[in-house]
């Protein structure tokens, strides 16, 4: 009796404390971005957005590039509005760049915030060399499965050189001083080897990409490692990546798997997104 009394307090510990988490980051292009030799219009590609999700299913998404609160509304409205989402919901002005996606079943918001990346210390920017206003938005969660509290914080920096760096120090010195652990998912703009990104990962983040062995690549067709590119950064993958799930380091979190989402929709085969998808399966110990 005592034994099986042992066994199932070790099942049950074991359920509590070693949780499953999947995590994506997924840039979906603008609705006035792309060609229409390589993309369809936004309205089919709503749908292809919504079956990325979907096929996936994540407890945490932090997307880049929406454009208006309405698109948000109703990508989460063709997902049984089973998220919550948080953006910047002003007044006067609505910023849905990044946005983040919470599952309301498995999380409970303890706070967010957002500010903007710039040299006015958080207030509106436009960056250190005039560009698109980019923001962080940062979030507090407790997880009701592990009763673990950890940040999920999301982002998208601007692609120019003078501002993209200065982002990644501004994001630096705001995180480091938080006592939580923190899962960063964003598109950077910054690949691997950039100055950016290494000072990101020097004190405060280690890069998931590098706990795995192997990339699993979701695909509905054959397909060429390369495909998990966007093709204006790079044409080589792993070198082309910009989109990054990174974890405080002495984090609770362990990789499970790394994916990225290579599909295509349609008779012509396109993608989705000038981005891929990445998926990420952690597991709190």
């Amino acid at each position: 009796m005592k034994k099986v009394l042992v066994c199932f307090l070790f099942l049950i510990s074991t359920s509590l404390f070693s949780a499953p988490l999947r995590v994506m980051t997924f840039n979906t292009m603008c609705d006035i971005c792309g060609d229409k030799d390589h993309f369809d219009k936004f309205k089919k590609r709503v749908d292809q957005i919504v079956d990325t999700v979907k096929r996936s299913n994540p407890d945490i998404i932090s997307f880049q590039e929406f454009r208006t609160k309405r698109q948000l509304l109703k990508i989460n409205k063709r997902l049984g509005k089973q998220y919550e989402v948080l953006y910047s919901d002003g007044l006067i002005l609505n910023y849905a760049d990044p946005a983040l996606f919470i599952r309301k079943d498995r999380f409970e918001v303890i706070k967010h915030y957002s500010f903007w990346l710039g040299p006015r210390g958080g207030r509106f920017s436009f960056g250190w060399r005039f560009g698109i206003p980019r923001k962080l938005r940062y979030s507090v969660l407790k997880d009701k499965v592990s009763g673990l509290e950890f940040a999920f914080v999301g982002s998208h920096f601007d692609n120019s050189k003078k501002n993209k760096y200065p982002s990644a120090i501004m994001v630096n010195e705001h995180l480091i001083k938080k006592n939580l652990p923190i899962i960063f998912a964003a598109d950077t703009n910054l690949k691997p080897d950039m100055e950016g990104l290494e000072f990101l990962k020097k004190d405060l983040f280690e890069d998931t990409f590098y706990k795995v062995d192997s990339v699993n690549y979701l695909a509905n067709t054959p397909y060429s490692i390369h495909d998990a590119c966007n093709i204006e950064k790079d044409t080589v993958f792993p070198d082309c990546r910009v989109d990054h799930v990174l974890l405080s380091k002495g984090s609770p979190f362990s990789v499970k798997k790394w994916s990225v989402d290579v599909y295509r929709y349609g008779n012509r085969k396109v993608f989705v997104s000038d981005h891929r998808a990445i998926i990420v399966d952690l597991e709190i110990d």
